[in-house]
């Protein structure tokens, strides 16, 4: 049946197709090729963020970078003090 999706045809070595079973087991998923779409999504989502955090980092100062990683530490030890 044709159909308007673009087709993958992939060839794994066995190390790599045992952490994909490990990834579809955890996560309910019931076959190979959803897994592998789930896992190329998230991948594509987290190269594009950090593209943009890479594109924010160049855009400030030192100080502001410097002022930026002193709050972070700060709000982040807050959090987990309470």
């Amino acid at each position: 049946m044709p159909s308007k999706l673009k087709r993958i045809n992939l060839t794994v070595p066995e190390v790599v197709y045992e952490q994909i079973k490990v990834y579809k087991d955890a996560n309910g998923i019931m076959s190979d090729a959803s897994a592998c779409l789930q896992l190329i999504q998230q991948q594509l989502k987290a190269q594009e963020e950090s593209k943009i955090m890479m594109n924010l980092v160049k855009s400030l100062s030192s100080e502001q970078l410097i002022e930026l990683a002193t709050t972070g530490v700060q709000d982040a030890k807050r959090f987990f003090d309470k």
